[in-house]
């Protein structure tokens, strides 16, 4: 099955404190999705972030995700295992399991990130 998605169909909702998540297409079995909306089976989620100016995101880890984030719009920092990256339009950062990270909006404008994360078998 081909699943095809926009992402004004995703319900917004606040995650990590300050982000306004669209959860584009989702993990197969996710419950109370369709298959439609969540066809992926080796991606957990494909998302997009969005977060207001001078916002900053929770510092947390995964135990068993990587993430890819890469930056749409806007610039910013990602805070990750305590040392600050600069990110602009464009980058693109591996966030591999259990690594802290936080998305940091300390610029005027919105900042956009799309995130995929993926579940790392660790056995």
């Amino acid at each position: 099955m081909i699943a095809v998605r926009n992402w004004r169909d995703a319900t917004p909702v606040v995650s990590h404190e300050s982000a306004i998540i669209w959860r584009i297409l989702d993990e197969l079995g996710t419950e109370g999705l369709a298959q439609e909306e969540a066809p992926l089976q080796g991606i957990q989620s494909l998302t997009i972030h969005r977060m207001q100016a001078g916002k900053s995101g929770d510092y947390h880890e995964h135990e068993d995700r990587e993430q890819v984030f890469y930056i749409t719009s806007g610039r910013g920092k990602m805070k990750v295992d305590g040392t600050i990256y600069e990110t602009i339009e464009g980058d693109a950062m591996h966030i591999p399991p259990k690594t802290k990270h936080q998305t940091i909006n300390d610029s005027d404008d919105w900042l956009e990130l799309l995130v995929i994360s993926a579940r790392v078998d660790r056995s």
